[in-house]
């Protein structure tokens, strides 16, 4: 096969490489399982293989210090890096990297062919473990040595020095490793010095895939023939021929080869070239190939992207998240339902915060837009049985919000051809969190279709109200909601998710989803108008989205919730103990015969009612003397407060204040000052809507926008009032 010139310096494929044993470091891994689910279920898993057959913990020796490490040994090393590789193949997998081709360096061949489906986990720890402890009784059997020249200097040399040695490895055109006789090896390196070309002897005393490991060859093909290969899932190249392998033929006979024979890793990555390859990720401990893959190509003519996953001492989880986005800014390898998701941060926060109520739900519902589509590009085992009925499920993996910014959002299969879906966030300045995880399910069952908006309006027909900027009436009757929209939200499944999380958030006063069950959306380009919400006895809702006509846009059977504190239960009682605090206002008769002291006390009650019910929490949670901002009120929860007690009071309130540590106390006293003195003769009051304060430009441009949201330190408490009012009012528009 020739190279394929028109991609000669592009991002080609993509080929996964492992490399071999040598890379390993105390402590490597701890970070993995520390944070990353995926990875640490292959490791238990695989320490749970292990530990019957070799009486050790893979998990301990993992975490052993160096004093303790037990590595040195290759019975140890061995399997620990192949469990180690496929934990990491899994990760990048998950994480929506999709490779063309796998490829393995020696020992890193059992990890390749695991990855491209050709083995179980079973099997390639089998093989490893069996490699390791033969490889036990090849210490003595001489040295090996890594030497800066091409093959052919290298047998040259070879041949001068006795022929007590074998190539045991095309590494490289420059690059080539020896193995044989001690003597023959370390006089080969010191005429090398003595010429001052490179030439390194590696530790140990084994002589590597050369002639004295023969004994052993047997005996590994003897005692290995259970392993039950598989047609791989995606093209494997092997490094005992150089050339592609089916999965069958990964047999007993193979690994024997694999463990006896020279890697011929230059003739392989020649393959991957003609292949098309042209970005190479290094699975491995420390990355110990990318010059060799680098010289490899650059020989043929190829500008690779070599990138690695993890590094010495390095932080785990950033290395491999950093490899993974730079294929996402490269367009080297298919990410699955990569997107972003914008939130606009609030004035005057004085420390990180959890996510704004109301953006909590946005936030999820972008999250769950992107693993739908994730769901649907995957293909394969993802796809629904009947694509009529698109039902789709998900859990959410934490309870811990992003804060405002914006977020980075990736979601992909949890392996290759896997039936469930990861996403993953963060953002500028976190770590990664995996959010959620989203699978396809048979859809509910027919009679619990959407219901008809025409029942809907006449069965629910008391007003209440519903607090969020995309709702412009509501109506209920029992444990039904019944919501209309704003006009003008735009078309389409990322919209109806939208309205749908936002909405069912306000009306059940919660913060964030647990879970949602039986996601259907409907083929349509109506924009949405209504949501109907049904609250169950359980705790949890059913949601409708509808269009003008009623026509169902998107459907979410059951969706639990939990409030403002992580880890928190489904809300139940928020929704009516908000509604009781915000029902229950002061009487103007009361606080106008009431003496100073006694109506600041009972204006401070009421603003304590209204900021929890904003708050969405209860009244015993908020202190009168403890700044509102501190307890989590943002800019939208501030508008909500301000806009209620100004209808309650007629006192305009500075959602700057309140947003800069204003406390309960505080906003009460203000509304008592407001309320005393009354206007003199020839005064109105600005009855100009929020978003046209004095001095602040019209916002039709969004550059006006963004320029504004990072000059808020130089704007007047009042145009931060009105900015934040106007962009609160186009929050609906916000999809």
């Amino acid at each position: 096969m020739a190279a394929d010139a028109a991609r000669a310096h592009g991002t080609g494929r993509t080929a996964l490489v492992f490399s071999g044993q040598g890379n390993q470091w105390p402590g490597m891994g701890q970070g993995l399982i520390a944070h990353e689910p995926s990875a640490r279920a292959v490791l238990e898993e695989a320490d749970a293989v292990l530990r019957p057959a070799t009486g050790w913990s893979l998990l301990g020796e993992l975490a052993a210090s160096q004093e303790e490490s037990r590595l040195e040994d290759p019975a140890v090393l061995q399997p620990t890096l192949v469990a180690l590789q496929i934990a990491l193949a899994r990760l990048l997998a998950e994480r929506g990297v999709v490779a063309d081709v796998f490829v393995g360096h020696s020992l890193g061949e059992i990890a390749a062919a695991a990855a491209a489906g050709a083995l179980d986990l079973a099997d390639a720890l089998r093989l490893a473990r069996l490699r390791g402890e033969l490889m036990r009784r090849a210490v003595g059997t001489g040295r090996t040595a890594l030497l800066g020249v091409d093959a052919e200097t290298a047998a040259a040399l070879i041949a001068r020095h006795g022929g007590g040695a074998d190539i045991a490895a095309w590494n490289a055109p420059g690059s080539t490793l020896v193995a044989g006789e001690a003597a023959t090896v370390r006089a080969m390196v010191d005429e090398l010095a003595a010429q001052e070309v490179f030439g390194r002897l590696l530790p140990g005393d084994i002589a590597f895939h050369s002639r004295f490991l023969e004994p052993l060859r047997e005996e590994f093909a003897a005692a290995a023939p259970g392993i039950r290969p598989r047609a791989t899932t995606a093209t494997l190249v092997s490094t005992v021929t150089g050339e592609v392998v089916e999965g069958p033929a990964l047999d007993h006979a193979y690994w024997a080869d694999n463990l006896r024979r020279p890697v011929r890793f230059v003739q392989a990555v020649d393959t991957l070239v003609d292949l098309g390859c042209r970005t190479f990720v290094e699975v491995g401990a420390h990355p110990t190939l990318s010059p060799s893959l680098t010289e490899c190509c650059t020989a043929r003519g190829v500008d690779p992207l070599v990138l690695p996953t993890l590094r010495r001492g390095e932080g785990e989880q950033e290395n491999v998240l950093r490899t993974v986005w730079e294929l996402r800014r490269t367009g080297a390898a298919r990410t699955h339902g990569a997107g972003k998701v914008r939130f606009l941060a609030a004035a005057g926060t004085e420390a990180p915060r959890i996510a704004l109520r109301g953006r909590a739900a946005q936030f999820a519902a972008g999250v769950t837009a992107t693993a739908m589509t994730a769901l649907e590009t995957a293909g394969g085992a993802t796809a629904p049985a009947d694509p009529e009925r698109r039902s789709v499920s998900v859990d959410w993996d934490t309870t811990e919000d992003l804060a405002p910014a914006e977020a980075s959002v990736v979601a992909g299969p949890v392996a290759p051809g896997a039936a469930t879906v990861a996403a993953y966030g963060r953002t500028t300045g976190s770590g990664w969190t995996r959010l959620l995880t989203a699978r396809h399910e048979a859809p509910a069952p027919a009679d619990a279709g959407p219901p008809d908006l025409a029942e809907l309006t006449g069965r629910c027909t008391t007003p209440r109200t519903v607090a969020d900027t995309a709702a412009d009436t509501a109506w209920h009757a029992g444990d039904e909601v019944l919501v209309r929209l704003r006009r003008g939200i735009a078309p389409g499944r990322r919209s109806a998710l939208d309205v749908a999380f936002r909405i069912t958030a306000a009306v059940l006063g919660a913060h964030a989803p647990l879970s949602a069950r039986g996601i259907e959306p409907y083929d349509t380009e109506a924009g949405p108008r209504w949501v109907h919400i049904a609250r169950t006895g359980d705790g949890t809702a059913t949601t409708t989205v509808m269009a003008e006509d009623g026509g169902p846009l998107l459907r979410i059977a059951r969706s639990a919730w939990r409030d403002r504190t992580p880890g928190g239960s489904p809300t139940e009682e928020a929704p009516s103990a908000a509604r009781q605090d915000t029902e229950e206002k002061v009487d103007p008769s009361t606080l106008a015969a009431a003496d100073p002291a006694t109506r600041v006390a009972l204006l401070t009650e009421r603003v304590r009612r209204v900021a929890a019910a904003a708050l969405r929490t209860t009244v015993d949670r908020i202190p009168a003397q403890r700044p509102l901002s501190k307890l989590g009120m943002d800019s939208v929860m501030g508008l909500e407060l301000r806009r209620t007690l100004e209808a309650d009071f007629g006192v305009e309130i500075g959602l700057v204040r309140i947003l800069r540590g204003a406390t309960a106390a505080d906003l009460a006293a203000d509304i008592a000052d407001g309320l005393a003195p009354q206007p003199t003769p020839g005064t109105t009051h600005d009855q100009r809507e929020p978003g046209h304060g004095p001095g602040l430009p019209d916002l039709d441009d969004p550059a006006d926008i963004e320029r504004l949201l990072a000059d808020l330190d130089a704007l007047s408490p009042e145009e931060v009032d009105s900015l934040l009012g106007r962009l609160a009012g186009d929050a609906a528009g916000e999809i």
